[in-house]
């Protein structure tokens, strides 16, 4: 997958613009902070995600003076079949999508077609922070690699509403077994799903620690959210007394985590700032590796301000590995030499933006 044309228009500070980066190599937008370098990523983000990672607000987003933003690409596939995809939010909230100029009503569709993955200065999260941001990227990998996983997901997630109704309402025992019947077989495809997926990823991400940070001694567990060796229905069972005084429902994928550890300890223990950073590099590019070895399909990179907390070393190895992968990576950075010390296999183009404007693209 690649993106062969993005047009913004009304998003942030760009109020028109055109782009037609390089498919199989790195595009680097450099300028100074504020000129919109990183408004351009999360535009490509958005298509894929139908949200931004930098504001939950459409006020925030919207161009000042405008009413709504849109977005434009033209994908292309690995099947070299070119998809064009349109985005378009207005004030209000309201989204209008359409993939082959037909309207579609889910944004699970889009993240289906542009797999992409976001490097940034938050990216520590997935070590430092609680288990949603791991459960995110865990997510992320399953629901590309099995096509009912969305769905299911999303059944429990209804269903684990219903329970934890049932829990705090005055409704039966037998009516909360019930819930809780339901929940279980969702919940137990759910894990089964996850778990193989991080068995899968785990021999990559160990080679690639191996490679960037010197890393042998990693264990990387997932956790399905209950007692380990308890059936799910029996934790349920048990944890029932328990779960009514609280009025909800303790236990399960929605408590799910990943355990990182490296020599028995916690990784974001042991790991400066900077090896953090780079530790976190290779559990993405894991997943873009895995995800062209199963499906034959290449994830889209975005680096935004690659020098950050990243000394030359780490930046050179970032670099050589990304250049390892069958991708199309976008680079952000203020200034253009960013690569003058970090060569490359792959062709590199790069964009000058000024003032949420493109100027010509320099090979």
């Amino acid at each position: 997958m690649s993106l062969i044309r993005l047009d913004v228009s009304d998003f942030r500070n760009i109020s028109s613009l055109q782009f037609e980066p390089i498919s199989n190599g790195f595009n680097l937008i450099y300028g100074n902070n504020g000129s919109g370098k990183t408004s351009l990523l999360e535009s490509i983000y958005y298509l894929s995600f139908g949200r931004s990672f930098r504001s939950a607000n459409i006020e925030h987003i919207v161009r000042k003076s405008a009413t709504q933003f849109s977005l434009f690409t033209n994908l292309l596939t690995q099947n070299d079949h070119h998809v064009p995809i349109g985005l378009e939010r207005d004030q209000n909230g309201s989204l209008k999508v359409r993939v082959n100029g037909k309207d579609i009503s889910s944004v699970a569709e889009l993240a289906n077609l542009l797999p992409v993955q976001l490097i940034n200065s938050h990216c520590y999260d997935l070590l430092e922070s609680g288990p949603i941001f791991r459960r995110k990227y865990i997510d992320w990998g399953a629901f590309h690699l099995n096509s009912d996983f969305f769905r299911v997901w999303k059944q429990y997630k209804r269903l684990l509403k219903q329970r934890n109704a049932a829990l705090v309402s005055s409704v039966s025992r037998k009516e909360i077994l019930m819930w809780s019947e339901q929940l279980v077989e969702c919940a137990l495809q759910l894990d089964q799903w996850r778990q193989s997926y991080i068995d899968c990823l785990v021999p990559i991400l160990k080679n690639h620690l191996g490679n960037l940070l010197s890393i042998t001694s990693l264990d990387v567990a997932y956790q399905s959210g209950w007692k380990n060796g308890m059936k799910y229905q029996d934790c349920l069972l048990e944890s029932l007394p328990r779960d009514m005084q609280l009025g909800y429902t303790q236990f399960g994928p929605h408590r799910a985590d990943l355990r990182v550890m490296i020599s028995g300890l916690p990784a974001k223990d042991i790991l400066s700032r900077g090896q953090q950073k780079l530790f976190v590099c290779a559990m993405i590019v894991a997943q873009g590796e895995l995800l062209y070895n199963k499906l034959n399909k290449k994830l889209i990179y975005l680096v935004d301000d690659l020098p950050s907390e990243l000394d030359l070393k780490s930046r050179s190895s970032l670099i050589t590995l990304l250049s390892k992968q069958e991708a199309q990576v976008f680079v952000t950075a203020v200034e253009r030499d960013v690569f003058s010390h970090c060569p490359t296999n792959k062709p590199v183009r790069m964009f000058h933006v000024e003032h949420g404007k493109l100027c010509a693209a320099i090979d």
